[in-house]
């Protein structure tokens, strides 16, 4: 499972980007009050995202949120199966304000814990509202020689 210290909560939609994060298409809202601007992985521009078991993938989420906070929870979740699994979940120190952009970045390591047609839910929230909800389809699989 992922630590805390691996998550950065970084000011600046505006940065550089790394070349090899794409901006994935067709993330499906799960009710967010916050504005999700854009979602970048690595090596994923199409859902559903082809992951390999064992590697690392960046994931970066650029939003507005719609209140201040003074700390946000994060929660990653993989659905399969009808069976929910939380794989991150986390509070992220650092305030925020509405009108202006974030970004909230971490690296995933795909475990073996699951394979196949997935779908993951990332979700940001403070002080009982929830800022950024996305639905994301996978494919996982075993690394090919």
């Amino acid at each position: 499972m992922l630590r805390i210290a691996v998550f950065a909560l970084l000011v600046a939609v505006a940065s550089a980007r790394n070349s090899a994060l794409g901006k994935v298409e067709g993330i499906v809202p799960c009710g967010s009050k916050g504005e999700i601007l854009e979602v970048r992985v690595t090596d994923c521009t199409n859902l559903p995202c082809s992951i390999i078991k064992g590697q690392t993938y960046d994931i970066e989420v650029d939003f507005i949120p719609s209140v201040a906070h003074t700390e946000l929870d994060v929660l990653v979740s993989v659905i399969r199966g009808g069976q929910e699994t939380e794989i991150v979940k986390a509070t992220l120190p650092g305030a925020v304000s509405p009108g202006n952009g974030y970004t909230l970045s971490y690296p995933w390591t795909v475990r073996g814990d699951f394979f196949g047609l997935v779908a993951l839910r990332i979700q940001l929230s403070g002080n009982g509202v929830t800022e950024l909800c996305g639905l994301a389809t996978a494919n996982v699989r075993d690394i090919i020689f």
